[in-house]
């Protein structure tokens, strides 16, 4: 008498997994593939799923997400330059923290510390966030 490990002898095989869109929607068994002409068939209209998280964005919606995360990166970058001591008189690195001053003007003084670095830092970061947040927001309604 023998052991047997793998698929009965016997047993019926198992059916093949097919996705959703193999299936027939009327009888629920996979579809057959017949050559048959277009005018053959009837013509089915089948319908796209309408979800937020796989429909496409439009143009302007990504426009206002890449201003969100410039913003975030100019404000990034100048906490970068400060931590790394970096020259200010140099014009890139002027350019950069004038942008992130700018844009952090409505945070300015939110959290007020002795260290001026450590106050930059918190205040740029909350800068940072409130701008992206904003973007996804505003992106999120200009889908509609």
């Amino acid at each position: 008498m023998a052991l047997h490990l793998g698929r009965k002898r016997h047993a019926p095989a198992r059916r093949r997994y097919r996705p959703r869109w193999m299936m027939d929607r009327r009888t629920g068994t996979a579809k057959e593939s017949t050559s048959t002409t277009v005018a053959d068939k009837p013509a089915v209209h089948r319908r796209r799923s309408h979800h937020w998280w796989s429909s496409r964005t439009n143009p302007v919606s990504t426009m206002i997400l890449a201003a969100g995360w410039a913003a975030v990166a100019v404000l990034g970058l100048g906490m970068l330059l400060t931590w790394a001591d970096a020259n200010p008189s140099n014009g890139v690195v002027d350019a950069v923290l004038d942008a992130g001053r700018w844009l952090a003007t409505p945070f300015h003084d939110m959290f007020t510390r002795n260290d001026r670095e450590e106050q930059l830092y918190i205040n740029w970061t909350i800068a940072g966030a409130a701008y992206y947040l904003l973007a996804r927001v505003l992106s999120w309604l200009a889908r509609f």
